[in-house]
């Protein structure tokens, strides 16, 4: 393998370099947050499609679901066939996927040269997601649960609440 095609080396920072990394950084902030857990568990902490599902208490097909969409955001422009090249690269990752599933990605890759190219690059944009990545999660915040209203918080809610019905009786 030439060294430019090694895990260390991806073609997009030579070509592009740090605009390009802000760039997929600024479009992973945009995605949704249970996206953006999805792809951090997958990418930072390397979990396995089911683990991250348990964890997030997803489906399976939710995790997979959000990892394409994820992918699809940040490999824009699309390469023709690379919306099924990604389909194929998230399944892929899935421990689960069946022999027939992988056969069926062998015909795929064999049936169109764009397919292979499509891949490919599929496989380079995911390796540029690691520097974006991190910097997402750099504060591991991808591990905590969201915060939900504290006694206090659902308290004063309630008298919120209680006044403009209040109000609202008055006006009426």
């Amino acid at each position: 393998m030439t060294p430019l095609l090694t895990p260390s080396h991806d073609l997009l920072d030579l070509i592009h370099g740090q605009p390009h990394r802000q760039r997929l950084y600024r479009q992973l902030r945009g995605l949704p947050r249970r996206t953006q857990q999805v792809l951090l568990y997958s990418r930072l902490d390397e979990l396995d499609y089911p683990a991250i599902a348990q964890r997030l208490h997803l489906t399976l097909g939710d995790v997979e679901q959000r990892m394409q969409s994820a992918m699809r955001v940040c490999c824009k422009p699309l390469l023709p066939g690379q919306s099924l090249a990604i389909h194929w690269y998230v399944k892929l990752q899935n421990p689960l996927t069946t022999a027939s599933e992988r056969i069926d990605f062998r015909r795929w890759l064999d049936s169109d040269g764009a397919h292979l190219a499509a891949f490919h690059a599929t496989e380079l944009q995911w390796r540029q997601l690691l520097a974006p990545a991190t910097l997402l999660g750099h504060d591991r915040w991808h591990h905590k649960a969201r915060q939900g209203l504290s006694l206090r918080g659902w308290a004063t809610a309630g008298l919120a609440m209680a006044l403009a019905l209040e109000l609202i009786s008055q006006s009426l």
